[in-house]
């Protein structure tokens, strides 16, 4: 019997398959958009209103703990009910961390925000562009000519500064804006203008330097660091680490300072008083990571309630989609509302029925998002209870973290959110590391050098069991000059003092 030809495709046929195929696909796409939309007009209705107490755990909890993670209110799943709830019991929720109360304090943020969110950023550009470079901090007398049209327009801005810091009852902390289409939005961008407040008290110890006006040098170099103190203190990564870059670089125009001819004994005590007061009060850095695990919290709960995004930055989202993650629903966006920056009071309105698009993760995130944040929980408690150890401690931990996330990468159901909410962890505190090694060593050599009593916590160093290293060197312009100079290996730098114990040779300048 003779085998029978395979018959070649209908293309008719394979018409019919591809438009039955892209029908039903169109209908899944359609289904999520409606079920993402009947979750969230659910979740928007019952979150509307605010109950006094909750169920929740096995427990009935004060409704305001779920004040920025809303959503948590309506989960069932049983591991992740007990994770929140640990949070919840430990007073570490979004509500407690992004508490919108200040007590009659004024926030700095306001003045920052008002004295650089600029129309025409063309002059403040000019400053940051002399900014100094370079190992050795200074600012020659050529560049001071050349901004001395420049910097008078900006005297007023640092001088209102001053003045809010001179305060006792200052603060740097959040402000709060309200969008009808994304709810509360807590903003945090005056810690991008840290660094444009420090330049302009650099120009002003630059000038002061010049002219041999060293206490008015000192008084700038108070002033950046008092506002590093504050804006460390709010705990949350974004401006934690916008803190130890100022600070930095404020250990290292002080550096300069202490060894200019015109500076003495008696600048010196005041600047260890100032150190002492730093250290004294300094951020412990779990608190940090407990605010990012806030943070993530609400990022979750702003992803379930109003999309992606709502919770995520434009080059986040563009990764996910480059990452093939993301489907994309084009939709009619209702006139909407928002707060604007430079007044409160006044709101910009969008064009009626623009056409925008609804972003939704491939993987239907509002009934998946439970492992993803389960995973993310569980790694921030890991992350969390490194925070309390030395850095040089934490790392085979954080490596352990960082090999986990690689793990479950590569599944099928990968903790996307996960992923993007615990990259930077190691970075950040390494830098906070060297925030802390930077005026450490710089306490310790005036410590020495006056002679006065050093901090338990100068035992060791945030990079090694070893402690610093304390050297007395000679000066190389002048043997007789002796420093104190402190250092520890595979550090940028040391940090040297004219050493001002008993001795002929220097105690002739300290008078």
């Amino acid at each position: 019997m003779p085998t029978p030809k395979p018959q070649k495709p209908n293309a008719k046929s394979i018409y019919f398959a591809a438009v039955i195929l892209f029908i039903v696909f169109s209908c899944y796409i359609v289904s999520a958009i409606q079920r993402q939309s009947r979750v969230q007009a659910t979740r928007s209705n019952s979150l509307l209103i605010s109950p006094k107490n909750v169920p929740f755990g096995g427990e009935t909890i004060s409704g305001k703990m779920f004040r920025g993670m809303e959503t948590a209110r309506f989960e069932k799943n049983k591991e992740l009910v007990a994770e929140i709830k640990k949070i919840i019991d430990q007073k570490e929720t979004p509500s407690e961390i992004f508490n919108n109360n200040l007590s009659g304090k004024v926030n700095i943020a306001t003045v920052l925000n008002n004295a650089f969110h600029l129309k025409n950023p063309e002059e403040l550009n000019l400053l940051r562009n002399a900014a100094p470079q370079g190992e050795v901090w200074g600012i020659s007398d050529e560049t001071l000519e050349q901004l001395s049209e420049v910097l008078p327009r900006f005297e007023t801005k640092r001088l209102t500064i001053r003045n809010i810091l001179n305060r006792s009852d200052s603060c740097f902390y959040f402000l709060f804006e309200h969008d009808e289409e994304f709810g509360e939005i807590i903003d945090l961008q005056a810690a991008n203008y840290l660094e444009d407040y420090l330049l302009l008290e650099e120009y002003a110890i630059a000038a002061a330097l010049r002219d041999n006006r060293m206490e008015d040098a000192l008084d700038s170099l108070v002033y950046v660091f008092r506002i590093a103190q504050l804006a460390s203190a709010i705990a949350v990564p974004a401006a934690r680490s916008q803190a130890a870059l100022i600070r930095l670089r404020a250990v290292d125009v002080m550096q300069t300072i202490v060894l200019n001819p015109k500076f003495n004994k008696r600048y010196l005590n005041g600047l260890y008083s100032m150190l002492k007061e730093q250290l004294e009060y300094w951020t412990p850095d779990h608190a940090v990571w407990v605010a990012d695990r806030a943070s993530g919290l609400k990022t979750y709960h702003r992803i379930l309630q109003y999309g992606l995004e709502a919770a995520l930055t434009p080059e986040e989202i563009q990764e996910l989609e480059k990452r093939d993650l993301l489907t994309f629903i084009a939709r009619k966006h209702k006139k909407r509302k928002k707060n604007t920056v430079d007044n409160p009071n006044k709101t910009e309105d969008t064009e009626a029925n623009e056409i925008k698009e609804t972003i939704i993760l491939k993987n239907n995130f509002h009934f998946g998002h439970v492992s993803d944040e389960l995973f993310y929980l569980r790694s921030m408690q890991k992350v969390i209870d490194a925070g309390k150890k030395p850095f040089y401690q934490r790392i085979p931990l954080l490596s352990e973290v960082n090999d986990e996330v690689v793990r479950e990468m590569g599944k099928e159901s990968a903790p996307v959110i996960a992923e993007i909410l615990l990259r930077g962890i190691v970075h950040s505190m390494r830098l906070h590391a060297q925030d802390r090694a930077s005026c450490e060593m710089a306490f310790l050599a005036m410590s020495v050098s006056l002679e006065k009593p050093m901090l338990k916590s100068l035992i060791s160093n945030p990079f090694s069991a070893k402690g610093y290293d304390v050297n007395r060197i000679e000066g190389a312009d002048n043997p007789k000059d002796k420093f104190i100079q402190v250092s520890f290996p595979d550090y940028r730098k040391p940090f040297r003092v004219l050493d001002y114990r008993v001795d002929k040779t220097n105690r002739n300048k300290t008078e």
